[in-house]
């Protein structure tokens, strides 16, 4: 049989990869040099722009690019045993970057740091903290001086200072929980490099050491959490002891006056070194500034610009993100000397106070007084704009129009007044409610710019609707509705409205989210007779116990179409949900009857809920902070956040992911407003009363220069072993179907990917879904009415979820939702049990039922049916024939002859080595046939039928069996299979004329077919040819060869290097006539061939 060369077919086409950023360097202001894996890139981090990305460590990660001294561009790069040199050159006019890359030199052990002297020799530190010194002559290593310190011991890492001979000395991060200073070319008489310094204290092993530029300070950062910043010139001197990280620390620099770390915690955070800035004072230890940017765990890498503006960091996410150094000030407010305390005038001073206020932009304010007053306050400048009304002295609840042009006060004695910060009208006074006003809301037309919709809610009464037309200087303001709450107790807190649609949606201050639907809202009559206007909908504890904040609709048109509005909720426990709201098409004979209020309570799992005309759909739900969030913002095509942790105010970008501002302003119950002009909060405002006095912090980002334009480099992919992954075939209108592909692991996201193929193949996360609460061990997709998806995990979790395709946009990149759909049923009375595995499969799809197949820890092998018309899941076989844990469910579909049924047989596999094929198809479809599916659902977790013996079983493996692959060819079923104990198997059955199944000969086992365990085995094409990857690193490739009665056989034809470390599972799918494969684990690379 003919065979490829080895790592021709499968190396020379990766893909896709994404996985540890471990390296980082500037090459100037501009340019930033990365190392991703074995690969070398380079950025323009003002463009964004890809300038290199090349394999320069084949088969090894970069860990550290190091500059080479006097000669500009020049590097090392070293990862593992292996080190070589690389030249970079700028071509300015044309904005490109080449890379020219020498020799790659093996090493004999691993290299923890390396550096070149200015005579031009190499020095190499090693593991065993033994130094060794090159001269390099005509790209040749010779070696020219090897020491070893007098302490052997092994080192997590170490780092040189010192361009010279005489100067070259190695920090040495030691196992034993301290640093080693040595000079290498002072040695003792047995030839031994000798320790000058020892720095002892920290309580863990060394993870890193670093050199002051001057080399008159060290810091170590460690396993005990700390750092700590030695100084070398009075060694009396106790070292400076810093907590804060929640984790390992990997590095900490020093970057002048400040100290930059990363951590295990996935944040980099700023530090004062108090050696150089107060070295009396070490208590007052404050973080400067903790960046969140990378998500899951682990910074890898830091950089800081040679200008020391910008800091980058990488991840193990993936991600590369950039943070300004000189903006530490603006973002991270922690005293009252950051912020403006706004007094009243001089003439009212003496008695008067600021009672409330409303910004009406970044820079101009409304102030209520306790005298009854309102004043305006402008470029630092006092004007009154309503004179001392007794009616609101004391208490004045104010609102401002989103545009600023007006502002609403709400009375004691229920009288609503509209002013005109520019007087652009005389104020409008009105009699509202009977009770004081406790809330106000103001919602523009999204047609009419003069149009404004006011709600208005007084002390336990109903909520007032009103209209208010500004027509030049004489606005008019009618009563259109009543409002009514439901019969539950309803504090409304929040707004929103669809013009378009006439929907008016509420949240309140008791978890609900309630919805109406509202007659015309544009024809104004003189004479107005108050409509009451009862709920259609209400979702109760949408938020669990907490208030709903905010509802927000974002503003474009994709979010606000003809008969649906996509919106999103804030709430006090953390969380921001997005909802969809769909029109009905509801039949004739239905649009007659009276429209009552639904209920529904989304503690109990109520994610849909419909109406006679209208059903509302959770599409995504996550929570960012263990504080409250307030309020949510769409502005630039990005999701704002802002909320309060402990006494901290926060701005939280969601779309980018990261933390954008924090005041300290003493918590969240206080009266507080936030303005900004854009989503870099360029211009922006956050305004807070305390103490009856009002405070203001006034960010201006434009005077702000950080050097880059968008704090995204590189976008991250997941920041734990990802466990999962699956090809996904969803239904399209687009012209070219799209490549999706579903990924799941130990962070608990289910996230959604999109393969783009040009210029270059690459990937871009559609959605993440934060709904598991461990780890997703298993992903699958099923078609029925709907395109379904499957997912499993820990806790006898599994889940069902419906996807949606949307229109394509720019590049061919769709949008997708992925609704929350159902929830299976928990069985076993070990609620840790996990579902290990799963295997669908639509037995009738046009009714919507579903075969879901699932393998348990527990031992238990389980069949549930999943019916699309109730959502509901239903057990429909059970069996623990196996005894151990269930590590792989399959399915085979066996097509029906002469009009019978097909024939669906399960395989499966766990820790005792043996797979087993079940054929229970008879008793499945006797119990969906004879069973209403009614009864079947009214007791879930009652069992219709049972697996109890296997029709064939056999056992390749020694122990635990990860990988299984099975196919149909004719009347002959193959069965390929991977284990822990490296093995590969493959097996042969044969299907008899009377159904019988049979095995052929015996299965056919190659011992040594990996290095380490068998992690997943699919098939690229079905029944001639396997992949099976394992935690050795390896994917290869098998070929089936028929042997006749003996069975079958596999041989290697192809095998390469996986770049993603401890893969643990791979999806395969065909995709216009080419092989996609994906690998994952503590990252993702594909192979497309």
């Amino acid at each position: 049989m003919a065979k490829w060369n080895a790592l021709e077919l499968l190396s020379q086409n990766k893909a896709l990869f994404a996985g540890i950023v471990t390296s980082l360097h500037f090459y100037n202001e501009e340019i930033l040099i990365v190392g991703h894996g074995p690969f070398l890139k380079v950025y323009n981090v003002l463009t964004r722009q890809l300038l290199v990305n090349e394999t320069v460590l084949e088969s090894n990660r970069i860990h550290r690019i190091v500059p080479v001294v006097e000669h500009h561009g020049k590097y090392i790069v070293y990862g593992s045993k292996t080190i070589r040199y690389i030249q970079l050159r700028e071509d300015v006019p044309n904005a490109r970057m080449s890379l020219s890359v020498g020799p790659a030199y093996q090493l004999s052990d691993w290299i923890m740091d390396a550096t070149q002297l200015i005579t031009g020799e190499l020095a190499v530190a090693f593991a065993h903290n033994q130094v060794e010194v090159y001269s390099v002559h005509d790209e040749k290593l010779v070696l020219i001086h090897k020491v070893q310190c007098e302490v052997r011991c092994i080192l997590y890492s170490a780092r040189f200072h010192g361009k010279t001979k005489q100067e070259l000395m190695l920090g040495s991060g030691t196992v034993f929980n301290e640093v080693h200073l040595w000079n290498v070319f002072n040695t003792n008489e047995a030839g031994d490099g000798v320790v000058h310094n020892r720095l002892i204290g920290h309580e863990g092993v060394i993870f890193g050491v670093r050199f002051s530029e001057d080399g008159s300070m060290v810091s170590s950062v460690s396993d005990d959490r700390t750092i700590r910043v030695w100084p070398l010139a009075k060694q009396s001197t106790k070292p400076l002891v810093i907590w804060g990280h929640t984790a390992r620390v990997w590095d900490c620099q020093f970057v002048d006056e400040y100290l930059v770390s990363i951590s295990e915690d996935a944040t980099c955070r700023v530090w004062r070194n108090l050696m150089i800035t107060d070295p009396d004072n070490r208590d007052d230890m404050d973080c400067l500034a903790c960046w969140e940017g990378h998500i899951g765990k682990n910074i890898w890498s830091c950089a800081i610009s040679p200008e020391k503006k910008i800091v980058a960091t990488g991840g193990q996410d993936s991600g590369i993100r950039l943070w300004s150094l000189v903006s530490i000030k603006n973002n991270n407010i922690e005293s009252e000397d950051d912020l403006a305390l706004l007094s009243l005038p001089e003439a009212k001073k003496d008695s008067t106070f600021i009672r409330n206020f409303s910004l009406t932009d970044w820079q101009t304010i409304v102030a209520a007084t306790n005298d009854g007053s309102f004043l305006k306050l402008q470029n630092s400048t006092w004007t009154t704009l309503y004179e001392g009304d007794q009616d609101f002295a004391n208490y004045t609840m104010m609102e401002s129009s989103p545009c600023g042009t007006f502002v609403v006060a709400g009375s004691v004695k229920g009288q609503l007044l509209v002013l005109s910060p520019a007087g652009q009208f005389e104020p409008i006074k009105i009699s509202a409610h009977q009770q004081k006003v406790f809330e106000i809301f103001i919602e523009p037309s999204s047609t009419d710019p003069s149009l404004f919709y006011i709600m208005s809610t007084g002390y336990n009464e109903a909520m007032l609707f009103h209209r208010l037309v500004l027509n030049n200087s004489n606005p008019t303001i009618q009563t259109l509705y009543t409002i009514e709450f439901p019969r539950e107790r309803t504090t409304a807190i929040a707004t929103a409205i669809s013009e378009k649609n006439r929907i008016l949606f509420l949240g309140s201050r008791e978890s609900a989210l309630i919805i109406y639907e509202l007659p015309l809202m544009f024809e104004s009559s003189e004479t107005v007779t108050l409509q009451p206007i009862s709920p259609m909908m209400q979702l109760r504890k949408s938020h669990g116990k907490e208030a709903v904040s905010s509802v927000t609709i974002r503003p474009n048109k994709d979010s606000e179409e003809d008969g649906v509005i996509n919106f999103w909720t804030t709430g006090r426990d953390g969380a921001f949900i997005q909802y969809r709201l769909t029109r009905r098409q509801t039949p004739e004979e239905d649009q007659e009857k009276e429209q009552g209020i639904v209920i529904g309570i989304a503690s109990q799992g109520d994610t849909v809920v419909t109406s006679r005309d209208w059903v509302l759909e959770k599409v995504y739900r996550n929570k960012v902070t263990k504080g409250w969030l307030e309020e949510s913002i769409w502005i630039e095509d990005e999701l704002l956040l802002l909320g309060f942790y402990r006494k901290r105010f926060f701005v939280y970008n969601e779309t980018k992911n990261y933390e954008m501002i924090s005041v300290a302003c003493g918590g969240a119950h206080r009266r507080w407003q936030f303005r900004t002009k854009n989503a870099k909060l360029d211009l922006a405002t956050f305004m807070f009363i305390r103490k009856e006095q009002l405070y203001a912090y006034f960010r201006d980002g434009t005077a702000i220069h950080d050097g880059f334009e968008e704090t995204i480099l590189q976008e991250n992919f997941d920041g734990r072993d990802v466990r999962s992954v699956r090809f996904l075939d969803v239904s399209s209108n687009v012209n070219e179907k799209p490549l999706l592909f579903a990924t799941g692991g130990e962070d608990t996201l289910l996230k959604i990917h999109q393969v783009i193929h040009s210029p270059a193949p690459h990937f871009v996360t559609l959605a993440h879904i934060r709904k598991h609460t461990s780890v997703i061990k298993s992903i699958e997709g099923s078609k029925g009415i709907d395109d379904l998806l499957f997912t499993s995990g820990a806790n006898q979790d599994l889940r069902c979820w419906k996807l949606e395709l949307l229109s394509a946009g720019p590049g061919g990149l769709v949008g997708i939702n992925c609704l929350e759909w159902a929830s299976c049923p928990s069985v076993s009375e070990v609620i840790e049990t996990r579902i290990m595995d799963l295997t669908v499969h639509a037995i009738n799809p046009g009714l919507g039922l579903h075969l879901v197949g699932a393998g348990y820890s527990d031992s238990t092998i389980r069949v549930w049916l999943f019916n699309e018309a109730t959502r509901r899941f239903s057990l429909l076989a059970d069996g623990s024939w196996h005894t151990r844990c269930i590590l792989q469910m399959k399915h085979l579909v066996i097509p029906g002859r002469n009009g019978e049924s097909d024939r669906i047989l399960f395989f499966t596999t766990a820790t005792d080595g043996r797979v087993a094929i079940w054929d229970i198809n008879n008793n499945i479809r006797n119990a969906i046939n004879s069973e209403d599916i009614d009864m079947l659902e009214s007791d879930p977790t009652r069992t219709a039928t049972k697996f109890t013996q296997p029709i064939c079983f056999y056992r390749p493996h020694q122990s635990g069996v990860n990988g299984l692959a099975v196919a149909l060819k004719g009347d002959t079923i193959l069965v390929v299979s991977g284990g822990e104990d490296n093995a590969m198997a493959s097996a042969k059955l044969r299907i008899a004329g009377d159904g019988t199944i049979l095995p052929v000969g015996n299965p056919h086992i190659i011992r040594d077919a990996h290095g380490s365990s068998i992690t997943a085995v699919e098939w690229t094409k079905n029944g001639e040819r396997v992949l099976s990857v394992s935690t050795d690193q390896r994917l290869n490739m098998w070929d089936l060869e028929d042997d006749g009665e003996q069975g079958v056989r596999i041989s290697m034809v192809d095998a390469a290097f996986v770049d993603v470390p401890d893969p643990s599972a791979m999806g395969v799918t065909i995709y216009n006539d080419k092989v996609y494969s994906i690998v994952s684990g503590i990252g993702l690379e594909g192979f497309i061939f």
